[in-house]
C-alpha cells in the first residue's frame, strides 16, 4: 500500500509544474498511443488489452472535454465538445463490435487536433521565446512571423486548477 501511495505522490508532483500547453499535447499523444494499442489488441484477439486501451482513450478524451472552459460557448468550444462527445459515444461500441473503422476515424480526428495544437499553440509558445542566434553569427529570420501568443486570443481550456488550456486559433 505504501508503494502505491508513493507512486501516486510522484505522479502528481511530476505533472504539477509542467506547462499546461505541453500537457494537452501529451494527452493527444497518449490518446493516439492507446488507440493504436486497442487496434493491435483487436487484431491479435487480446480482449483484456483492448479493454484497457479503450478505457484509457475514454479517460483521456473525457479529461480533454472536462478541461474545456465552460465560460465560453463560441464555435471552437462547441465543435470540440461535439467531437469529444462523439468520440466518447463511439469508443464503447468498439468493445462490442471490434470495429476498427471507428478506431481509424477517431485516430484521424485526434491526429488532426494534435496537428492543429502543435502548429498553432505550441508554435505560438515557441515564438514567445527569443530564438538563439544562428551558428554563423547572423540572426535567424522567420519567413512568416507569428503574432504574439496573447494577441487577440482567448482560452478554450480552463486555466486555474487544471492542466489544460488552449488558444482560439483552431481551425478544422
Amino acid at each position: 500500500m505504501a508503494l502505491s501511495t508513493r507512486y501516486e505522490t510522484y505522479r502528481q508532483s511530476h505533472y504539477e509544474g509542467m506547462d499546461p500547453k505541453r500537457l494537452i499535447l501529451m494527452l493527444y499523444d497518449g490518446a493516439l498511443q492507446h488507440i493504436r494499442l486497442a487496434r493491435e489488441a483487436i487484431q491479435t484477439g487480446n480482449v483484456q488489452k483492448r479493454g484497457e486501451s479503450l478505457s484509457k482513450v475514454i479517460a483521456i478524451v473525457s479529461e480533454l472535454n472536462a478541461s474545456l472552459d465552460s465560460r465560453y460557448q463560441d464555435e471552437p468550444i462547441r465543435f470540440l465538445r461535439g467531437l469529444y462527445a462523439a468520440i466518447l459515444t463511439e469508443m464503447p461500441k468498439v468493445s462490442l463490435t471490434n470495429d476498427i473503422t471507428i478506431l481509424d476515424r477517431t485516430e484521424a480526428y485526434v491526429e488532426q487536433l494534435k496537428t492543429i495544437w502543435t502548429s498553432t499553440v505550441m508554435k505560438a509558445k515557441a515564438a514567445d521565446q527569443p530564438e538563439p542566434p544562428a551558428i554563423d553569427g547572423t540572426d535567424t529570420i522567420d519567413p512568416q512571423p507569428q503574432a504574439p501568443a496573447n494577441a487577440s486570443r482567448k482560452s478554450l481550456y480552463r486555466n486555474p486548477g487544471t492542466a489544460c488550456y488552449g488558444q482560439r486559433s483552431i481551425s478544422v
